[in-house]
């Protein structure tokens, strides 16, 4: 079950722990960017939650629930991805017959800037698009 609270400006979406969720957080992120006039940032935003989506489903664990942010400020998009693992996302040395591994090195080159915060119980990937 995917549970959307639209704020205006910003939204909550929580998912749960499961390869299903990268496409319903794609779908969400779509229409959302649509209503906030945000169109222009649809294309990288989507590879970008995509991305943080699936590492956090194949890394994480089914540790709670993912909890995906959305804030626009201006032309500022900024996406934020809890789970509840302490692991933190790197991006790797990339091997050109490697087939995985790439996730955050897309994350990189289509975003502005983006971090990984950990709390008590989980760390948040945000990015920045602009």
């Amino acid at each position: 079950m995917v549970a959307v609270r639209d704020r205006g400006w910003s939204a909550s979406v929580e998912l749960p722990f499961d390869a299903r969720s990268v496409g319903a957080a794609r779908e969400v992120l779509r229409g959302l960017l649509l209503a906030w006039g945000h169109e222009h940032q649809i294309d990288d935003a989507t590879v970008v939650v995509s991305e943080l989506v699936t590492n956090a489903v194949q890394h994480a664990g089914e540790q709670g629930q993912l909890r995906l942010e959305l804030r626009a400020t201006g032309e500022v998009l900024r996406l934020e991805l809890a789970d509840g693992s302490s692991v933190r996302p790197m991006a790797r040395e990339i091997v050109d017959s490697d087939e995985r591994g790439r996730g955050m090195h897309i994350v990189d080159v289509l975003t502005a800037r983006w971090g990984v915060e950990t709390h008590g119980d989980g760390k948040r990937v945000w990015v920045e698009l602009d």
